[in-house]
């Protein structure tokens, strides 16, 4: 029996209520700024003043390595949404998964190894059990927002812009050539 592959769903708007590029592009900045926070949080958590054990060490250092990373992947999505550009967008979106991965394992490994004490307490297990959901969801929803604004502008530019503008005879200039319109209070 052949399996068949279950594509992510094209969602059309973003929450419901905005277009599907200015809400790529809300949720695109909203995981820039939380990826700063976590880096903020991994740089304050570096051995500065006081002893620390070097589990503890490589925990922030992975968190700052890898939030860091996010950041700029989803930077390179808000210009790539922005100037239309298929190919950035498809690597960041490849880039932002693993990024986020590999974050949410930090994650995990930090509750399991490091908060000992903490996670005596029932109602702290709870607490960081739905953190752990609440931004895999977030992450699977942004990701799949990116995805379907990939998808969609696909069907209206084509493969690649790239590839239009590259064969363009050299006599002619790039800025007169046609292109569609990616319309933000369409139903995309």
């Amino acid at each position: 029996m052949r399996g068949t592959i279950m594509p992510l769903p094209l969602l059309r708007r973003c929450c419901y209520c905005l277009p599907l590029k200015p809400g790529c592009l809300v949720l695109s900045v909203v995981s820039t700024l939380a990826c700063v926070a976590n880096l903020t949080v991994g740089l304050w958590n570096l051995p500065r003043h006081k002893e620390r054990d070097p589990e503890d060490n490589l925990i922030s250092m992975s968190m700052v390595i890898f939030s860091s990373l996010c950041a700029v992947s989803n930077i390179v999505t808000s210009i790539s949404i922005k100037r239309k550009n298929l190919s950035c967008l498809q690597t960041s979106i490849v880039f932002n998964s693993v990024f986020i991965l590999c974050m949410f394992l930090v994650a995990v490994v930090t509750c399991i190894f490091r908060l000992g004490t903490f996670l005596e307490r029932p109602e702290n297990v709870v607490i960081i059990v739905i953190a752990l959901l609440v931004g895999a969801l977030y992450s699977f929803y942004y990701l799949t927002l990116i995805n379907s604004l990939y998808r969609m502008m696909k069907m209206v530019y084509g493969e690649s812009e790239t590839l239009v503008i590259s064969c363009v005879p050299s006599n002619t200039h790039s800025h007169n050539i046609p292109r569609p319109s990616f319309d933000n209070n369409s139903a995309v």
